[in-house]
């Protein structure tokens, strides 16, 4: 089984509120993310429009983030989440 986050694209504003409940969900420190939101811009003034791609951890089988973790913070649990243990992080 994988765990995945649904989010309604049609719905989404660019708030970013779901970077802070990610944050602070996963105690995460000031630099460190989870979940980014990213804004692409089309068109040229005044008939520009924004779209907005949320994109969350997708608990990788083979999660690049835990080979390349520096501290050893990001690790994946035998069910396949992937977590980080927030003592050993150092938001690179």
């Amino acid at each position: 089984m994988r765990w995945v986050m649904v989010i309604d694209l049609d719905r989404c504003i660019g708030c970013r509120a779901c970077e802070i409940a990610c944050k602070l969900e996963n105690r995460l420190p000031p630099h460190a993310n989870l979940t980014k939101v990213f804004i692409r811009e089309e068109g040229e003034f005044p008939y520009v429009t924004r779209t907005y791609l949320p994109v969350t951890c997708m608990h990788c089988t083979i999660p690049a983030c835990v080979d390349v973790c520096p501290t050893g913070a990001s690790f994946q649990r035998d069910d396949g989440i992937v977590l980080i243990d927030h003592d050993k992080c150092i938001g690179c």
